[in-house]
């Protein structure tokens, strides 16, 4: 019998085919492009500023008419940032403008001519307290902590009524002061609304919270008191009295002794000055010694008068409403004055009254409904302002939600 082997042969088997190669990627290569910026100068108009960045006139116009639907050109600021970017054959191509922190203007060629748009800029907001003590002047005690001037003007203008920020800073003061701060690029650009604070002086603490209420939104103390009285302390921010009410003071031009029916706040020309009180513009115009000068009536028989102005607010007229706080005028020294400031006056039933002992009505108080949800606001706020850094922001939030917003 055979037997029979079986042989097992191995074959060989198909390679598999080959990928293919990739095709090669062409990426297109950036066209190089020129960047070219400056900034608005003093006086200074876009269709001017853009000529300095290259534009023809004509261009310039073009360019100028397609911003113009975007923002106010006769009102740019100062340091206005103007970026411009030129392809290689000299052509714009894109024109970004930064009037402020809180948004820019780009413009594009087309096909067309040119189009703008709007962007909003990316902030960063942080509610924080800010705490410090005073040693020469508030400005100098809110940088020494770290912050811009900007809030030294918001907490001024918290306990304007209550504090004479010209006279009555002393050494050794101490303020707290909870308030958002905006953040843009890397550094502080503006400050929402001050929510609460307090300013503390060697005789007693001065407290503001934020509280809307009565149809609006105001500031009140702890005990839920006004802080807005009728008559401001003085017509100016910030400055330094110079020459106080007087019935025989040396006049510094004259050179002789007469009365001084007024006091003298001394600034930066330009500085802007602001009616005191509620009223109506009663005379606006030249007045001898006194040189551009605004006087304004008041309730219960009041006049003030604010002297040597260099120029007048845009449109202010006799007859006009205006309101506590509103720009009237600004620092000079027209008339008999040897360098800038204001001469502000007040009478009564035509008497001079010392603008430094004038009376301060407050505001209406709160109503009897109003006071359990400001109680429970300010307490909350005020005790935050006892640890200086930031807050939590939810925290915040449940405070306002369970009190009264911030409006």
């Amino acid at each position: 019998m055979i037997a029979a082997v079986a042989a097992t042969v191995w074959l060989p088997t198909a390679s598999p085919p080959a990928a293919p190669k990739p095709a090669p990627v062409v990426v297109p290569l950036a066209m190089p492009e020129v960047v070219r910026q400056a900034c608005l100068g003093p006086g200074e108009t876009l269709i001017r500023l853009l000529q300095r960045l290259g534009l023809g006139a004509q261009e310039a116009h073009q360019w100028a008419e397609e911003a113009r639907r975007l923002l106010d050109v006769r009102a740019l600021p100062v340091g206005l940032v103007a970026e411009a970017r030129w392809d290689l054959h000299g052509v714009l191509r894109s024109l970004r403008l930064v009037p402020d922190w809180s948004a820019e203007v780009v413009l594009e060629r087309t096909k067309g001519g040119v189009a703008g748009r709007r962007e909003a800029r990316a902030v960063e907001r942080e509610p924080v307290v800010v705490a410090g003590e005073v040693r020469s002047s508030l400005f100098q005690a809110v940088v020494s902590a770290g912050e811009t001037d900007g809030l030294a003007l918001a907490l001024a203008d918290v306990f304007q009524w209550d504090i004479d920020f010209h006279r009555e800073v002393q050494p050794g003061d101490s303020f707290a002061v909870l308030v958002e701060r905006v953040r843009a690029d890397g550094r502080t650009v503006a400050y929402g609304p001050v929510l609460a604070a307090s300013y503390r002086t060697a005789a007693r603490r001065y407290t503001a919270v934020r509280f809307a209420a009565n149809g609006g939104v105001g500031y009140y103390d702890e005990h839920g008191r006004p802080l807005k009285k009728q008559f401001l302390r003085a017509p100016l921010k910030l400055s330094r009295v110079t020459s106080r009410f007087s019935t025989s003071r040396m006049h510094p031009v004259l050179g002789r002794a007469m009365p001084h029916w007024g006091v003298d706040y001394a600034a930066p020309e330009g500085t802007p000055v602001m009616a005191t009180a509620d009223g109506t513009v009663t005379f606006r115009g030249w007045k001898g010694g006194g040189g551009n000068t605004v006087e304004v009536s008041h309730a219960g028989g009041y006049t003030t008068g604010y002297l040597h102005l260099s120029r007048f607010a845009k449109g202010l007229t006799v007859g006009q409403r205006v309101s506590q706080g509103e720009v009237i005028g600004y620092v000079g020294a027209t008339g008999l004055a040897t360098g800038p400031h204001v001469d502000y006056r007040v009478l009564r039933h035509g008497s001079y009254l010392n603008p430094m002992r004038l009376g301060r009505d407050p505001a209406p108080p709160l109503d009897e409904r109003d006071r359990p949800a400001f109680a429970a606001r300010a307490g909350a706020l005020l005790g935050l302002l006892e640890v200086p850094g930031g807050v939590d922001p939810a925290r915040l939030a449940a405070i306002s939600s369970a009190g009264e917003g911030d409006g």
